[in-house]
């Protein structure tokens, strides 16, 4: 199972989907239970899921699971913004950098001080 999970902040969660991050964990403790393999992926956003703490936070969440491959932790890219474009919808993200690949280097360095492993 691939599980996308935007931000282990709640507000900041929130304010990318529109929607609540517990569903989201709860369903990963679900898929624990079952057994159910997974692939945590987490997208490193400048300015929006590069903050530190939330970051541990995930990774320690992510490490209590047991049936998880190594996290992704993906870069954003603006590769959608010409799909906007074609829909006449402004890209919320137009001005927001993509991460330098130091920060990626950090974030997964979090992840496995936390005892889970990442990409």
């Amino acid at each position: 199972m691939l599980l996308d999970i935007k931000s282990f902040d709640a507000d900041v969660y929130h304010a990318l989907t529109g929607g609540d991050l517990a569903p989201t964990l709860e369903f990963a403790r679900r898929l624990d239970r079952l057994s159910t393999r997974m692939w945590i992926r987490y997208v490193l956003v400048p300015g929006w899921t590069d903050d530190l703490k939330a970051v541990d936070g995930l990774a320690r969440f992510v490490a209590g699971l047991h049936g998880v491959e190594p996290a992704d932790v993906l870069p954003f890219h603006k590769l959608g913004a010409p799909k906007y474009r074609q829909l006449g919808i402004p890209f919320p993200l137009r001005d927001t950098p993509v991460p330098d690949p130091a920060l990626k280097s950090g974030e997964r360095k979090v992840f496995r001080q936390r005892g889970a492993s990442a990409y």
